[in-house]
């Protein structure tokens, strides 16, 4: 009896060691502990004690955990240095959504920050990677550009439309751009304010050959305030409701009127499926009629919106910011057409 009863054991033991070195089971790391049993304490608390070697990607890749150690903090307090984690959450392939990887022991898991580029991001689209045009009209223009999270490239590493034009064609290009921040003056980040405090300023620069303005998508989101476009009659910068949208439109407009008397610039996003941004670009026409402004149209330009699924892929971030390619290959011969005459 006993000889069978060993025998049987035996047996049971082949069997657990094959179920965990199954297919699906990760590799076990050097020096590794067995999950806690039953009557062994839980697992409270997993850290990641030695991240991946490899924590940056590009879109498409596949995640690799070569080279990571976590520890597990039982309930007990004792810690179990370099367990065999049990499995990985990720998205597979990487997508530029794609902000941790999970590493699952003991019924807990732990997040390890990765960072995946987008291919539209890559450094050959990058401004140190654009060719100078010898002999441009724009070299040594000031462009004065105010804006939000476009202006600024918040989706493409702090480089948009107007540094590219800086590098291409010599061009002073003066940023004044922060992300999530509207043209009505509701907070003292809002288009108005800095501009305000722009023209105030001893470092203010005195002239200017072209002032570029985006028109934000962050005030889409509060169509109650757009206001209305004022008579023709009214030219005043003390006359605009500058907490809503369209007053503060003019009164930028009239500020860097008076400030430089240069050629003054609206631009506009892509379509975006919203209705509201489309009656901020009707307003920004009527404007643009009644001052004199001149149009950068992105959003009715259906040529200019003709893109392929791989080239949308390729040029934006998300459906407002576009990546340095989106800036470079498809934004800027639109710009450059604008101030530079080709």
């Amino acid at each position: 009896m006993r000889k069978k009863t060993n025998a049987l054991a035996a047996v049971l033991a082949l069997a657990l060691t094959l179920s965990a070195c199954g297919a699906g089971a990760p590799p076990a790391p050097a020096d590794t502990a067995s999950p806690p049993g039953s009557e062994a304490p839980a697992v409270w608390k997993l850290t990641v004690a030695q991240p991946p070697e490899r924590l940056d990607y590009e879109e498409g890749d596949s995640f690799d955990p070569a080279g990571v150690v976590i520890d597990a903090k039982l309930e007990d307090g004792t810690v179990v240095e370099n367990v065999a984690y049990e499995g990985i959450i990720v998205n597979e392939p990487l997508t530029r959504t794609t902000l941790f990887a999970k590493f699952v022991y003991g019924g807990q898991t732990v997040e390890q920050k990765i960072n995946v580029t987008l291919k539209g991001n890559r450094e050959e689209y990058g401004v140190d990677c654009t060719q100078a045009v010898p002999d441009s009209p724009l070299a040594g223009k000031v462009l004065f550009w105010l804006g939000s999270s476009v202006t600024e490239g918040a989706s493409s590493g702090g480089e948009s439309m107007a540094d590219f034009l800086a590098k291409k064609h010599g061009a002073v290009c003066i940023k004044e751009a922060v992300s999530g921040t509207t043209l009505a003056d509701r907070s003292d980040s809002s288009y108005v304010s800095r501009f305000d405090r722009c023209l105030a300023s001893e470092e203010r620069v005195e002239q200017v050959d072209a002032f570029i303005c985006q028109l934000s998508t962050n005030d889409k989101g509060a169509p109650e305030g757009f206001g209305a476009v004022t008579p023709e009659e009214v030219r005043d910068a003390a006359a605009f409701d500058t907490s809503t949208t369209f007053g503060a439109m003019e009164y930028i407009i009239a500020r860097a009127r008076e400030a430089w008397d240069c050629p003054i610039y609206f631009y506009t996003n892509p379509p975006m499926e919203d209705e509201h941004y489309g009656e901020m670009v009707d307003a920004l026409e009527q404007l643009a009629e009644k001052w004199g402004v001149t149009v950068i149209d992105l959003y009715r330009d259906e040529a200019f919106n003709d893109l392929t699924e791989e080239e949308r892929s390729l040029y934006l971030a998300d459906r407002i910011h576009p990546t340095r390619a989106g800036y470079r290959e498809w934004w800027l011969p639109k710009f450059e057409l604008a101030l530079a005459g080709g």
